[in-house]
């Protein structure tokens, strides 16, 4: 493509001035991100298994300051005053308790299962019934205690034809005698205008959008894949992973990237921030779902080992003889990965790299500290 074509086709202007050199502002806004859906193998059975699922939630690292922090909220008027109270230990560890259950509840992934299939179920043909309207006719049960997705919804075509509705038409309908708090009956704006969509993600506000998203469509809808395929891209584009971790979407953002082999920006990011035990629980994600790494064995062996270990939110700064021998397999796993199946070798090698220079300086200091204290 030349550089004109370019230019008209990722721009609205284009600035020249004769006496200096041509200047050329592009905007990255348009540049396209083709979705990509799952429409082929139905990913649902693996998503929900246990073992994914354990996995999933581990790379979310909940963190309770960003889980339970305080978000706008147009149902409720005045934010709750915090109450402070002083309590047992027996009580401090049940007060714990249903902490863990409230982050579990508002960490709930949404699911990620295959686009629907188009409705095509004629149910009768009425020639008698031709010309006698020009408007369809839609019929639904509005019985309360009908799941909605299985509530009988049928429409008489002007040529006579009963049909079970599409499911745009059940949704309307739907919404209509049963409307779900927040979902609107036309898409909202922010979906129909792509240069809002864009600015949005430009403006990097991913968790309102994906929460939007959830609300306004059904999670088999191809409108549904389509945003959240191009808002996982976008993420993955400019390595703003951080801030779906402690979210719902970072599960499904893992996946996603997972599913389609992208995973090497974010073992990148992960390698740079330190978190080796993550890409390693990154790599048996890989393994579970594909079954294609060298290392996948080894990575698969040593998930058991790091689930019973706590997130870890801020990096340690001292270290115990089972955290280093655990650490020592996870970064020989990692660089049995990069040596092998890694698209992003040298970036991730470097990073590798670095990791263990800092890793062994906090090694060295750890034992220095020990010895000096008696306990070597």
């Amino acid at each position: 493509m030349s550089l004109l074509k370019l230019v008209q086709n990722n721009t609205k202007s284009a600035f020249f001035r004769c006496n200096e050199p041509k200047i050329f502002l592009i905007s990255s806004r348009k540049l396209s991100i083709v979705p990509s859906i799952y429409d082929g193998e139905d990913p649902a059975p693996k998503f929900f298994s246990s073992g994914i699922q354990i996995l999933l939630k581990r790379l979310t690292r909940p963190d309770f300051a960003k889980v339970f922090r305080k978000r706008n909220n147009s149902n409720i008027s005045v934010l709750r005053t915090p109450k402070y109270k002083f309590v047992t230990d027996e009580e401090l560890r049940m007060e714990k308790l249903k902490a863990d259950k409230s982050a579990d509840r508002l960490l709930q992934m949404p699911p990620v299962v295959k686009v629907h299939k188009p409705i095509d179920d004629v149910l009768s043909i009425d020639p008698a019934l031709i010309g006698y309207d020009s408007a369809k006719y839609l019929f639904t049960d509005i019985s309360f205690g009908v799941d909605n997705e299985h509530r009988t919804i049928i429409e008489r075509d002007p040529d006579g034809t009963l049909r079970s509705c599409d499911h745009a038409e059940r949704k309307r309908l739907n919404q209509i005698y049963f409307p779900m708090q927040g979902r609107k009956i036309r898409e909202p704006l922010i979906f129909q205008d792509e240069e809002k969509f864009h600015s949005l993600l430009d403006r990097l506000q991913y968790e309102y959008v994906l929460d939007r998203a959830c609300v306004q469509y059904e999670p088999d809808e191809p409108t549904y894949h389509k945003l959240t395929s191009i808002t996982y891209q976008h993420i993955d584009l400019k390595s703003m992973y951080d801030l779906l971790r402690s979210t719902r979407h970072f599960g499904p953002l893992a996946f996603y990237l997972t599913w389609h082999k992208s995973v090497d920006n974010l073992m990148l990011e992960l390698l740079q921030s330190a978190d080796v035990r993550e890409a390693v629980l990154l790599l048996a994600l890989r393994q579970a779902l594909h079954g294609d790494l060298s290392s996948g064995e080894e990575s698969s062996a040593l998930v058991s080992q790091i689930l019973p270990t706590p997130v870890q939110l801020t990096k340690k700064e001292q270290l115990s003889e089972e955290d280093i021998q655990l650490d020592t397999k996870c970064i020989e796993c990692v660089d049995k990965y990069i040596n092998t199946n890694s698209a992003m070798k040298s970036q991730q090698g470097l990073a590798l790299q670095g990791f263990r220079e800092h890793y062994q300086q906090l090694v060295e200091l750890s034992r220095g500290l020990k010895k000096a204290h008696g306990a070597a």
